[in-house]
């Protein structure tokens, strides 16, 4: 077989028992963790969120983010407020570090909050690996928890920088050899 048969052979052969192999080349399928709470419900068509938190049921094993929209903005009179409540399935605390976590596709179990104490409230706080999003487009609430490893490059800090002439980090001189 020759140079020209044999690589698109190899190359479709790969592609074919490896479909993951096009994910090497910047495919991306999104965060790892990528949790949709299973309840929806509707507001003000143009509310502003008023307050949110995470609320841990022990009893129930789940997280649960409570969101509370206001039509402030809306009504000149009197506020209306509401408030929700979007159980994120799939979350598993670990008490004994404080930490919750869940487990990916691949089955890499990631932190995405815990514990945190401050002066006599105990509140549950998202890690910089972590967010949680609420869409509300037109009055329909959908929250969204994502995370991804925080070992992933991006969640890396860039170096600090001491010399503002050396930021751009580029020798001249072995670029134009």
């Amino acid at each position: 077989m020759s140079r020209h048969v044999f690589f698109p052979f190899l190359v479709l052969t790969l592609l074919f028992f490896k479909p993951d192999f096009l994910q090497a080349f910047g495919e991306n399928d999104g965060p790892p963790i990528s949790i949709t709470s299973p309840n929806t419900d509707t507001t003000f068509p143009h509310a502003d969120i008023r307050n949110h938190k995470l609320i841990w049921y022990k009893n129930r094993k789940m997280l649960v983010a409570c969101i509370s929209f206001s039509d402030a903005r809306q009504n000149d009179t009197t506020a209306n407020d509401e408030t929700y409540y979007f159980d994120l399935p799939g979350v598993t605390f670990d008490e004994a570090k404080g930490i919750f976590t869940a487990t990916s596709a691949k089955g890499e179990v990631i932190p995405i909050a815990h514990f945190k104490t401050t002066l006599f409230l105990k509140t549950i706080e998202v890690l910089p690996n972590a967010n949680i999003r609420i869409m509300c487009p037109g009055g329909l609430i959908t929250v969204i928890l994502e995370a991804i490893s925080p070992n992933d490059p991006t969640m890396r800090k860039p170096p600090p920088v001491t010399d503002p002439d050396a930021t751009q980090g580029i020798n001249y001189n072995k670029l134009f050899k």
